[in-house]
């Protein structure tokens, strides 16, 4: 058998009368100026499409046997002074797309503002 619980008693009487509304309703929203659309990010096109460039050209030098000896062969009669020009060459051109892409940005971020 289950002992009674000390709880509160639902009120019998209204609260509130059921046609008063709780809140007020809520103000209309501002009708929009214009609808800009969002600027398209150059530098996640860019730096997708050099990634996938990447992508592409490393499976289909290791789809082949032969142009993945090849390769391997071409790596292996690298000079240190060749490897570090390859290098440099590799991190220029990163730090060249970089400074074209941030060159953009700061374009459409001009056009944005109105300041250009």
């Amino acid at each position: 058998m289950t002992e009674p619980q000390n709880t509160t008693p639902y009120p019998t009487e209204s609260l509130t009368d059921a046609t008063t509304p709780l809140a007020p309703p809520p103000a209309p929203f501002p009708p929009a100026a214009t609808a800009v659309s969002a600027p398209i990010r150059w530098g996640g096109v860019v730096w997708g499409a050099l990634l996938t460039v990447f992508a592409a050209l490393t499976l289909w030098i290791v789809s082949s046997s032969e142009r993945a000896a090849e390769t391997a062969n071409w790596i292996s009669a690298l000079t240190p002074g060749s490897a570090w020009a390859l290098g440099a060459a590799v991190v220029g051109l990163i730090i060249v797309v970089s400074a074209l892409l941030g060159g953009l940005r700061a374009s459409q971020r001009r056009r944005l503002t109105g300041r250009g």
